[in-house]
Order: structure tokens, then sequence, then C-alpha cells
């Protein structure tokens, strides 16, 4: 696949525009409305595998959004709402489709694995999934409910796996579902505008960073 750069620092502002506006002809009115007090943000596997430049699965756009996310965890922390970090790590089962699929298996000793320490992890809490959704086989729903959480903010990588598959899931077990343009990334934009896009038309509120930021 031809990787591409297509978010930089010098555009990144410029993409926000052009991406809410075509945000805006999929929906008219916002349905949901931000509230941190009952939001949690969601930090999706931005683990070296992702974005180190020496790595096969390098994400080119990915240096642009990790200090756009590190802004959203020390708001979060600020405000004392939960903050939490998935790493996707292959299942054992060799069964499992996502082997057969990407054949470059992601192992938890492997450094490549671990979450870029370029991440402001803090007292975060941290889950290990193995599918594209960080609700399946994992205890995140459970963990939300007992803090009592009603919002999910989406960001990380890939856009169009990880963070659309655990966005719609999170959708589908009544979670109001922010997804945050600027702070998720993946290979082209024409996947990252795809997901805004589906997402915007049946699953999520697609903001920026500073969108949230300012209520």
């Amino acid at each position: 696949m031809i990787k591409e750069e297509y978010l930089t620092k010098e555009n990144h502002l410029e993409k926000n525009k052009e991406w809410k506006k075509e945000i805006s002809k999929i929906r008219g009115y916002e349905k949901f409305h931000f509230e941190s007090e009952n939001s949690a943000i969601l930090v999706l596997d931005m683990q070296n595998v992702f974005l180190s430049p020496s790595s096969h699965a390098y994400i080119p756009s990915s240096s642009v959004i990790i200090p756009i996310i590190n802004s959203l965890i020390r708001y979060f922390k600020n405000h004392g709402r939960p903050i939490i970090f998935t790493r996707h790590i292959t299942s054992e089962d060799k069964k499992d489709l996502m082997q057969k699929w990407w054949k470059s298996p992601i192992y938890l000793d492997d450094p490549l694995s671990s979450i870029s320490t370029d991440l402001n992890m803090g007292s975060s809490e941290f889950l290990i999934k193995n599918k594209y959704s960080a609700f399946i086989n994992t205890n995140l729903e459970q963990i939300l409910k007992k803090k009592g959480i009603k919002q999910v903010l989406i960001t990380g990588v890939m856009s169009h796996l990880c963070c659309e598959s655990t966005a719609r899931e999170a959708f589908m077990r009544n979670f109001e579902v922010f997804y945050i343009i600027d702070g998720t990334a993946t290979y082209t934009e024409l996947l990252h505008r795809g997901t805004m896009l589906s997402l915007a038309h049946g699953f999520a509120e697609c903001l920026t960073a500073e969108d949230v930021m300012g209520e």
C-alpha cells in the first residue's frame, strides 16, 4: 500500500476546516453535546509499531496527532476524567482471522508493541486487545459503565480500522461517541476521510480536539 503524509504541522488547521466542511454536508445539526463530566477518552494503539518510522506499519501522519492527543490527555487529567489506553496484541489462536489477514503479528514481548513514550501515559488505565474493536474480548464496557461514563472520545490509530470499529461499537452499546478528526490517523487521507464521513452519518460527532477542549 502507498502511504501518504496527508496531515502535517503546516496544513493541520487547513485540513481541519476542509474536513469539517465536508462533515457539515453529512450532518446538519449536532445530536450529542460534549459534557466533560460524563466522558472518558480512549487512546487506541499508539504503539511503536505504528509510530516508529523504521516499522513496516508506520503511519506517516502519526507524528502530527501525538501532541494533539497529549493535549487532550492533559485536558482529561485536569478534569479528573478517565484516560484509557489500548495496546493491540495478536491473538495466539491460530484460527483467528486477524492473523490470516495481516500475517505480521504484534507480539507482547516485541518492543514495537509497546506504547510510544512520546505519549503522556501517566496514571492512565491500560487494556490489551486482539480485535479491531476495543470492546471485543475486553472489559472496556464494564469499566466505562462502572465509572458512570456516558460519552467516549476516540483518538489514536488506525482511523479506518480500530478507531472506526471502536466508535461504531461504542455507539451500539449506547455510548455517545465523539470522534477526534485531528487526533486520529491512518495510511491515506482517502481512508481517513471515509471513516469521518461514515461515522458522522450514523455513529458519532466528528470534532477537532480544540472543539472539545473549548466545549
